[in-house]
């Protein structure tokens, strides 16, 4: 019951099951997920509406890529990561400066231990410390900042983004925030086949001013993720990034039609969490079939 409640959290906001599902974690107080082995991985990229966060987890550690809008964050983002015993982040990272990648900064801080933060623009955040291209490893699982340009005059907000790649063995997760199409184009310019990364969270929601054939061929991820508000002004992901995506034999996965993605990466082979056996909650009753 506590695993289909916690599955029923992360699901698209609007579905009028959440209140349901917190009620029936709030049961289990010494509910625990399963542990993460050494030198695995496990990520979800929540459910933010029209906005990005993706929690990556190793055996000890924690980190938080985003958090989000500050809606997002109360109502999904943080009672996830409570759900999750998240109590402690040892890394925040805030892409860049914008609502729907910042916004539940605050919430997600608030009675919660950061030991560290990073940002695209440090400026705008208490005691953050810029990007910079660096790597380090937690429980034999490396997490690398990749930098477009260590040069962020004239670049606009988006292609200031901050860009994680994270390693387990041989399998790869990438996240690029809002960047663009320049940016793309510079990483490919200094990474090459470097960039490879079986799960690519698209740049800027599916956006089309991102994710291009240049891009997507230097990853070449087996899953490419589009974080997105149900049926969001925008229309993302574009239809052309999906065309481009589809081209490229890369399997497309969507918030906005499953609600929040977990991937465990690790052992040659990238695991997708249960959720892939759902179908949206407008097509199926949750607790039928």
């Amino acid at each position: 019951m506590a695993a289909v409640a916690a599955l029923l959290a992360l699901l698209p906001r609007g579905t009028g099951l959440r209140p349901f599902a917190w009620l029936v974690l709030a049961g289990f107080t010494f509910y625990r997920p399963a542990a993460v082995a050494e030198g695995r991985l496990k990520a979800v990229v929540m459910d933010a509406g029209q906005g990005l966060s993706v929690l990556v987890r190793t055996k000890e550690h924690d980190l938080l890529f985003d958090t989000g809008t500050a809606q997002a964050a109360a109502a999904g983002i943080v009672p996830s990561l409570n759900a999750l015993g998240v109590r402690r982040l040892d890394r925040l990272i805030l892409s860049h400066h914008d609502n729907d990648h910042d916004g539940g900064f605050q919430a997600v801080t608030d009675g919660r231990t950061v030991a560290r933060i990073t940002a695209g623009q440090p400026e705008f955040y208490p005691q953050a410390e810029p990007c910079r291209e660096t790597q380090w490893q937690w429980d034999s699982v490396r997490f690398e900042l990749l930098r477009p340009s260590e040069n962020a005059q004239g670049l606009e907000d988006n292609d200031r983004s901050c860009v994680l790649r994270v390693v387990a063995g041989g399998d790869a997760l990438l996240v690029t925030g809002n960047l663009g199409r320049r940016g793309e184009a510079e990483l490919v310019g200094k990474y090459g086949g470097a960039l490879y990364s079986q799960v690519l969270v698209l740049g800027h929601h599916g956006s089309d001013t991102a994710s291009s054939g240049l891009f997507l061929h230097a990853v070449s991820p087996q899953y490419a993720v589009a974080s997105s508000g149900y049926a969001n002004a925008y229309k993302h992901p574009a239809a052309a990034v999906q065309a481009r995506v589809k081209a490229h034999g890369i399997t497309l996965l969507r918030t906005d039609l499953s609600g929040a993605l977990l991937f465990e990466l690790g052992d040659g082979n990238v695991y997708r969490g249960r959720l892939k056996t759902w179908k949206p909650y407008w097509q199926k009753k949750p607790f039928d079939g």
